[in-house]
């Protein structure tokens, strides 16, 4: 299964390593990789193509940019006053929901003291994936079903994500870095009567982590339903990657 992982390293050394450190200033040099591989609704090669991923520099109060570039555009080793400072290097849009993309970040402070320095920064997707697996059987009970997604972005934003029966790709929901409740509201009209049911669930989702639920019809003594599982192994599976591997 594929992961996504970007990893940025740089050294802070003095322009001349031989000749000791430099007092006031060093050189810093960076590497960038990626390893993406995310839904068939992203275009994977532009998540592995590390020469589209801005990299900043920030001050160590996060003010604007010392330097700011893409990493395509990348020098090779630029100076810095000693001094404390922020990486941060993302690419992608956030949005209050997406199917076909999302932004991935990180960040780590570091500083510049004319020694040797190696900073590494991991970047992960400021959203949360939710997606629905609707059973085959349930177009013989419902003329329509569907799921209803809120969330605080959206709230704001005066939306709403629909994930409707024959969807397949994931939404990609923005959410507060801490996590936050989610809402999934479960609509199915009755083919016999026209009847709707809806059913409500709610999760804490956080970023980068997958909330899937699975829904099929429930037949009890000729009553009709709807049962409902949900699956969040990927919050109780620790794996060393950004992206989790049913991201695909």
């Amino acid at each position: 299964m594929g992961c996504a992982v970007m990893a940025l390293a740089l050294a802070a050394c003095s322009g001349a390593e031989e000749a000791g450190p430099v007092s006031g200033s060093g050189s810093v040099q960076l590497q960038l990789n990626a390893d993406a591989a995310f839904t068939r609704a992203v275009t994977i090669s532009d998540y592995q193509n590390t020469g589209n991923y801005t990299v900043q520099i920030l001050d160590g109060n996060g003010s604007p940019a010392v330097d700011e570039f893409l990493y395509s555009e990348w020098p090779g080793q630029i100076n810095l006053a000693n001094g404390s400072y922020t990486l941060k290097a993302f690419y992608g849009t956030e949005s209050a929901a997406s199917r076909d993309g999302f932004r991935v970040e990180g960040s780590q402070a570091f500083q510049v003291q004319g020694e040797p320095v190696t900073v590494e920064v991991t970047c992960r997707p400021t959203c949360g994936k939710v997606q629905v697996q609707f059973d085959a059987a349930m177009s013989e009970y419902f003329s329509d079903y569907y799921v209803t997604y809120t969330t605080e972005a959206l709230d704001d934003a005066g939306e709403t994500a629909v994930w409707a029966r024959n969807d397949t790709e994931p939404w990609y929901l923005a959410v507060n870095q801490a996590g936050e409740e989610v809402k999934a509201v479960i609509t199915a009209v009755r083919l016999s009567d026209g009847s709707r049911e809806t059913v409500e669930r709610t999760y804490t989702l956080q970023p980068n982590r997958s909330w899937t639920l699975s829904i099929a019809p429930e037949v009890n003594s000729g009553d009709l339903g709807i049962s409902i599982t949900v699956d969040e192994t990927t919050n109780d599976h620790e794996v060393d990657i950004d992206v989790p591997s049913d991201w695909v």
